[in-house]
């Protein structure tokens, strides 16, 4: 009798040891990410490296903020994280199962801005946002972990003029924002060209609304600055209804609106072949234009400022602008050799901080 007791007793042993072996052996080692900042509504590849008996395991997934992207991944080792609209440090939390077993671990994810791109990742161009016309694909792209060494290159393929643009739509960018664009061209720039950036809005519910189309900022960078203009800076202002579309350098535009130093000469934006140069544009929370080049203010204006205030008095209920797209637009192809431009970074803030540092 004792002996069937004690043969008992060394069955429950082991299956006891059995059991806190099994529990001890999945085990969530690690978290990653893609990337360490992220931006307003980016989706961030997550996943969780996990040892021990796989079989049967699931996950389950949980945030401190933002989302993700629905019940395809919830169960899975892998989860795509929409970025939150606000800036912050957010945790995520995977916590691995497999029977009576579990293991959790979580990582801090930092999102500090409305959005930027250092253009550092191999998936910029793939699905990520970015769309591109008239350019020589795929899009030359070095990328480094060091972003003082990523760069995207764009070709003009065409006669038609290139551009890489994107659509602002993950979060609202209404005033104040600040963007910031870090460039140069190589190679070659079709001689008395411009490139130019260009920030354009969205249009508004009723027709006969004047509205601010566009800002753009065109730059001249390899043209004779002490004999030939090589820079200018305008909005447009439009009537959807009557098609009706106003430059604010225009004659036909009341100077009480006018940008300051709409175009002229200047060594400032004098480029050489492969330099870079920082060219930032603000709207502040009172409404006043500012622009940097190279972490230095320009010039300021109030002419966005005064015609909104216009446009308020006239138009009741009238909605300040809503951004819609940013877009850099180069020269077209010349002959067989286009015009080839560099990206090293765009940033854009909508917190009142004007991204001033070059």
């Amino acid at each position: 009798m004792n002996k069937i007791i004690n043969c008992f007793s060394i069955v429950i042993c082991a299956a006891l040891l059995f059991s806190c072996k099994k529990n001890a052996d999945i085990q969530i080692q690690s978290l990653s990410k893609s990337g360490e900042e992220f931006y307003f509504g980016e989706r961030v590849p997550v996943w969780a490296a996990t040892s021990g008996d796989k079989n049967g395991i699931s996950y389950q997934w949980s945030a401190t903020g933002g989302s993700f992207d629905g019940f395809r991944t919830q169960d899975l080792f892998e989860n795509l994280w929409i970025a939150p609209n606000q800036p912050g440090e957010y945790t995520i939390t995977a916590k691995a199962k497999n029977g009576g077993s579990n293991s959790s671990r979580s990582t801090v994810m930092k999102v500090t801005r409305y959005y930027f791109d250092e253009f550092q990742s191999a998936y910029t161009f793939n699905g990520n946002g970015w769309s591109t016309s008239n350019v020589v694909t795929p899009i030359v792209l070095k990328n480094d972990v060091d972003p003082a060494k990523s760069t995207a290159e764009l070709t003009a393929s065409s006669s038609s003029a290139p551009n890489i643009r994107r659509t602002l739509n993950l979060a609202d960018l209404k005033i104040p924002f600040s963007i910031r664009t870090k460039m140069g061209w190589k190679s070659f720039f079709r001689s008395g060209q411009s490139v130019y950036i260009g920030l354009s809005f969205v249009q508004p519910t009723s027709t006969t609304t004047p509205y601010i189309r566009e800002i753009r900022w065109e730059l001249w960078p390899t043209n004779d600055y002490t004999k030939t203009n090589n820079y200018r800076m305008r909005y447009e202002t439009f009537i959807p209804a009557t098609n009706t579309s106003i430059w604010s350098d225009s004659s036909a535009f009341s100077k009480t609106y006018a940008l300051d130093s709409t175009n002229g000469k200047n060594p400032l934006f004098a480029m050489k072949d492969g330099q870079l140069k920082t060219f930032t544009f603000s709207l502040d929370k009172d409404n006043v234009f500012s622009a940097y080049v190279d972490g230095t203010l320009w010039f300021s204006s109030n002419g966005i400022r005064n015609w909104l205030a216009d446009m308020k008095a006239k138009y009741p209920g009238f909605a300040d602008p809503l951004a819609k797209e940013y877009r850099v637009t180069f020269p077209a192809k010349s002959g067989n050799t286009g015009t080839t431009i560099f990206l090293k970074s765009v940033y854009i803030n909508n917190d009142g901080t004007p991204l001033n540092n070059p």
